[in-house]
């Protein structure tokens, strides 16, 4: 889920993306919340990507591979 929400209290880091996902069989959750992006930039588009590269980097970290 990627989201922009201005209502209190998530108006200081209104910028949102959540996944929750498998990794080696075991069920895990990101969470990335962000004050802001970059003037002209399409922010859902980036959080869904800066998610890929978290969930990936996640599988590195820990030996697993995300999504199984």
């Amino acid at each position: 889920m990627a989201a922009y929400v201005r209502s209190a209290p998530f108006a200081n880091q209104p910028y949102r993306v959540s996944a929750k996902f498998r990794c080696s069989g075991i069920e895990r959750m990101i969470d990335i919340f962000l004050p802001q992006i970059a003037k002209g930039r399409d922010a859902i588009k980036d959080l869904t990507e800066l998610m890929r590269i978290a969930q990936t980097r996640y599988g590195h970290l820990y030996n697993c591979t995300p999504g199984t």
